[in-house]
């Protein structure tokens, strides 16, 4: 609103005057309001922004693409199965059916 325009209304008399002072404190009751109401959707979004696999339930491949590798363990010199040396033990059962 201009001066000029605050002017006017003000020489129309009071009624004016408290009338376009409500309108205003209604609209700005409005845009608080709304204002309000994206500050929680924004939060909403930056929470579901920064979940990842590690922090979440959700699958390694729902990671957003700025979200930091997984460590994988370091690889141990043995390798897979069994190890020399290891005593393979038979149960009863085994023993009872012929050694198989």
């Amino acid at each position: 609103m201009e001066r000029a325009e605050a002017q006017a209304i003000y020489e129309q008399g009071r009624e004016a005057v408290v009338a376009v002072l409500l309108a205003l404190s209604a609209r700005l009751a409005a845009q608080d309001a709304q204002i309000a109401q994206l500050a929680a959707r924004v939060a909403e979004l930056e929470r579901r922004l920064n979940r990842t696999s590690r922090n979440s339930s959700t699958p390694p491949s729902q990671d957003p693409p700025g979200a930091p590798e997984r460590r994988r363990a370091p690889s141990s010199e043995r390798s897979q199965g069994a190890q020399p040396g290891h005593f393979r033990a038979r149960s009863s059962a085994a023993a009872d059916r012929g050694g198989r």
